[in-house]
């Protein structure tokens, strides 16, 4: 479903219901807050409507909500629940992996992210499709990789591998159930060179959050084809520069320093995200006016 016509249904939801809220959830658990009701949808995913207030009539509002979606059932077929779009590039969040676009460039590393120790939040990103994956997918899938690597196969020769081998030779690395499934569908999404530095990025970044237990104020990791510069700041973050090959760690910890004070200001300025535990949430805002 294109992402306007998407929105537009659950502003629908949110209004008819007399809502503070709706949102798409993609996995994790089903919400059990009394001011929450919510509807599973054709795909596996929820449709979750959130009140200011428990309503005094949950199940009527509930069978309200299964009867918008029934109504929906068509629209709702045509396509699986889209990924949250791009914000505008004039908020917080553009603002923040323009930033770090621009780190990326002068550092000549492949990309540049922006994680914390413990959330699963992307907080910011140099990729472009950076809102497809949270943090807690690309640690899933750099724990993937290392399973790969540690078996003897290289990235080169794991993105050569025919897709009806795929699944075979994953349970052979041991990868198997979810992880098997998110690895195989990142290996069939991008082009060769986006998908080699999202594969390094995911690598490096499950290794920083590994190896980050306390964090040290900046390390660095080297190998002849990879490589990454991690620093970290306000106690918890984590901004990862991440490599094709060698780099010089000083001049990566120059731009990483000059860089810092407005990326620290900028990541302070995002607005509060509240995702439910283990899935990924599209929010959509309350109105404000």
């Amino acid at each position: 479903m294109p992402h306007g016509l998407f929105l537009r249904l659950l502003e629908l939801v949110r209004k008819e219901l007399g809502a503070d809220d709706a949102r798409v959830e993609l996995g994790g658990r089903e919400p059990v807050d009394p001011r929450t009701v919510f509807s599973v949808l054709t795909d596996g995913s929820r449709l979750v409507v959130v009140f200011a207030e428990p309503p005094a009539d949950r199940a009527a509002k509930a069978d309200q909500l299964e009867k918008l979606v029934e109504s929906f059932g068509q629209t709702l077929n045509e396509g699986s629940v889209p990924p949250a779009p791009l914000p505008p590039l004039d908020t917080a969040f553009r603002r923040l992996d323009a930033a770090l676009e621009a780190l990326r460039s002068r550092t000549g590393s492949t990309s540049a992210v922006i994680i914390d120790l413990h959330s699963p939040v992307l907080w910011g990103s140099s990729e472009p499709q950076r809102h497809t994956d949270d943090a807690a997918v690309l640690v899933e899938l750099g724990e993937a990789l290392r399973s790969v690597l540690r078996a003897g196969l290289d990235i080169d020769a794991l993105m050569a591998l025919d897709e009806n081998d795929l699944a075979q030779r994953l349970r052979g690395f041991g990868i198997e159930g979810e992880r098997a499934g998110m690895l195989g569908r990142a290996l069939g999404r991008r082009d060769e060179v986006t998908l080699r530095h999202h594969l390094l990025t995911c690598l490096a970044v499950a290794r920083a959050r590994r190896e980050a237990h306390p964090p040290a104020p900046r390390w660095a990791h080297h190998e002849p084809q990879f490589g990454y510069f991690v620093r970290s700041f306000a106690n918890i973050y984590l901004l990862i520069t991440v490599f094709e090959g060698a780099f010089s760690e000083l001049h990566v910890e120059s731009g990483v320093l000059h860089a810092l004070p407005s990326i620290e200001r900028l990541l302070m300025a995002l607005p509060p995200i509240d995702p439910s535990p283990g899935g990924r949430v599209i929010r959509l805002r309350r109105d404000r006016g």
